[in-house]
This record gives C-alpha cells, sequence and structure tokens, in this order.
C-alpha cells in the first residue's frame, strides 16, 4: 500500500477518517526506499526514536565509556542501595543472565561492588562504589542536558504528553501477545 501524498489524511477512525496528516508520515527515506505502513506503526517510530536516542547518548557520553544501559543501572543500583540482581533485573524489564554479564562488567571497571545481602546470604546486594557515585552523579546532569537536546523539537507539553503516555503504555502491567 502506498502512502498518500495529498493533504488527505492516512488511517480512518469509526468515521473512516484519520485525524492525522498524511504528511506526518511521509518522512524521507534513504534512496526513496518506500515504507509502505512502517511510518503509520507506533513500534516502527518508537524504535527509529530509540535509535537516534541511543545514538546520540553515545555522542554525549562516548568519553565516559557509558552506554544507555549501564546508566540505567547505575542510576537504578545508585538509587536501591543493596539491591538483588534479580530485584534489578525484574524492575528494568531485563533478563537475569544478560543482566549478570551486564553487572560483571560495571563490577570490572570498578563502578559497581558486590556485597553479601543482610536479608539472604545467598544473594548479592549491589552498591555503587565511590567511583561509581561520582560518575553518576556527573552524567545525569549530562543525561537531562541530552535529553533537552533530542527533545527539541517538542514543545514543553508536547514532550510532557509524549512521556506521560509512554510511561502509561509502558506501565499497563502486561506483556502483548502474552
Amino acid at each position: 500500500m502506498k502512502m498518500p501524498r495529498t493533504g488527505k489524511t492516512v488511517g480512518t477512525d469509526a468515521k473512516g477518517e484519520s485525524p492525522v496528516p498524511a504528511e506526518c508520515f511521509e518522512a524521507p527515506s534513504a534512496e526513496g526506499i518506500e515504507m509502505d505502513i512502517l511510518p503509520q506503526l507506533l513500534g516502527f517510530q518508537l524504535r527509529k526514536a530509540q535509535v537516534r536516542i541511543f545514538n546520540s547518548f553515545l555522542k554525549s557520553l562516548g568519553d565516559a565509556g557509558i552506554t544507555p544501559s549501564d546508566f540505567g543501572l547505575l542510576v537504578v543500583i545508585g538509587a536501591n542501595r543493596g539491591l538483588n540482581q534479580n530485584a534489578l533485573a525484574r524492575a528494568i524489564g531485563s533478563n537475569r543472565s544478560l543482566l549478570v554479564a551486564m553487572i560483571n562488567k560495571l563490577e570490572a571497571r570498578g563502578l559497581v561492588a558486590r556485597l553479601k545481602s543482610e536479608e539472604d546470604k545467598r544473594a548479592h546486594a549491589l552498591v555503587l562504589s565511590r567511583r561509581g557515585d561520582i560518575l553518576i552523579k556527573r552524567l545525569k546532569g549530562i543525561v537531562q542536558d541530552h535529553e533537552r537536546e533530542v527533545t527539541a523539537p517538542l514543545s514543553e507539553e508536547e514532550r510532557q504528553t509524549l512521556l506521560r503516555l509512554l510511561v502509561r503504555l509502558n506501565s499497563s502491567g502486561e506483556e502483548v501477545g502474552a
């Protein structure tokens, strides 16, 4: 299905109309490649935005050698001293085995330490090292500046609306198709 190139709207509501103009879906593509329905799909647009934000994040924090995943882990560990790996995996929606490798990397860099848990001697409590604490305090400001930069095309009201809608979408409590 080829996207219309007129001022007409794409997608339909109960009346067969869409409130979104077709031009909103007509982003230029590389080498004139037809994108068919992809520009109309939320998942496609979210993924494109995620890749754009990820790449910009890496440029902003390239000298620190921190990925968005590393940053997220350090923030959550810093805010929840003594959190165990299972709880951390659930909190960030990660597979525990993938998380262990990520924690190993952060521990090898001296940013995170594993301590014996006071509650469960078989588990490890995660804490930021002094170096990790100093780093994350510095990076939070850089990341907030980065967020303002990548959302510059949006008004503050639009940014807040997008954030609120994504939070609602992500907190629905169930996996789609599960």
